[in-house]
């Protein structure tokens, strides 16, 4: 079973959402303002962190055209135009990000030595497994083996995309871009405990061969009326997190395969409007499978998640 955070929050979140995007691959037509605003900012942010300072043709102004130009290619094209959140308005936050951080104290690991770690795609086996499909949850074994019938167990693996990694004062970390409208005195609180985050350290740590301190989220405040603000956060990881983390991916995972093996997939009600309403509310509010199936097939698309690419539907089509 491959996992990434987007599906590990899902599922927790709620499982017929997740059966909904995941396995039947549906999401919405449009993507929101935010998203989309998001998306456009970290290409141009990946183009500017795989530079290499000051060896590039035109120097800081050419890193500056290439951003904006990977903002221009990323922008979706159907994005919502009574929304603040403008093209122009990502230029202009990336020109903003640019004259704040013309110089960094930290290193973009690889960037002299061949491809920067920057948006780097990578799945690992977590040295985990699944219970044993056929004999129930209660057959599992470390070694990969169901003590009972003996079959190979299905191993589990994460994956995802961090942004950056740097040496930063002879550590590494993961550089994370987070873009918000609500970039204020609780904000950091969040990625820790955090299993984004910490999925990230564990990918970083075994891609790099290194040991990976921990992330320094990047937050870029975005506001309508108000200047855009930058802070920064370093929030820190250690064996015994990760390996606390591990043990989430395990119970999660073996609570989708339970779904998966008696083909139902529960609604989490509490979900449905925490942090706006869900994607898929106009379709639960429907009592009819027949009504359901037309509303997708009406107000969604089909597009596979695949956590290795970034593209404009967050999926592949």
């Amino acid at each position: 079973m491959k996992l990434d955070n987007t599906m590990l929050s899902l599922h927790q979140t709620c499982p017929s959402k997740y059966d909904l995007r995941i396995n039947q691959n549906w999401t919405m037509r449009r993507k929101s303002a935010a998203l989309g605003f998001g998306a456009a900012l970290h290409s141009g942010l990946a183009v500017w962190y795989s530079c290499t300072p000051g060896l590039t043709a035109q120097g800081t102004r050419g890193r500056i055209d290439r951003a904006i130009d990977a903002i221009e290619r990323q922008w979706p094209a159907e994005h919502p135009i009574d929304d603040f959140r403008t093209l122009g308005k990502c230029k202009d936050v990336m020109l903003d990000y640019a004259h704040t951080y013309p110089n960094e104290t930290f290193k973009v690991l690889g960037i002299d030595e061949g491809r920067p770690m920057v948006e780097q795609a990578c799945t690992l086996m977590t040295g985990l497994y699944l219970s044993c499909f056929t004999c129930g949850p209660e057959y599992h074994d470390a070694e990969g083996i169901c003590p009972r019938c003996a079959v190979a167990l299905e191993p589990i693996e994460y994956g995802g995309i961090f942004d950056t990694l740097v040496d930063f004062s002879s550590q590494i970390f993961i550089l994370e871009h987070k873009s918000t409208s609500v970039l204020g005195s609780t904000y950091f609180l969040q990625f820790r405990p955090n299993n984004q985050v910490t999925g990230y350290v564990w990918i970083a740590a075994g891609l790099s061969g290194r040991r990976v301190s921990g992330t320094i989220v990047n937050a870029i405040g975005v506001y309508k009326s108000s200047a855009t603000k930058f802070e920064r956060h370093i929030t820190t990881r250690n064996q015994a997190d990760i390996d606390e983390w591990l043990k989430n991916v395990q119970a999660v995972a073996e609570e989708i395969q339970h779904h998966k093996r008696t083909g139902f997939w529960p609604m989490r009600t509490a979900a449905c409007t925490i942090y706006g309403t869900c994607e898929f509310h106009n379709v639960h509010v429907l009592t009819s499978q027949i009504e359901r199936e037309k509303r997708l097939e009406f107000d969604y698309v089909k597009s596979t998640w695949d956590f290795e690419k970034r593209s404009d539907n967050g999926g592949t089509t």
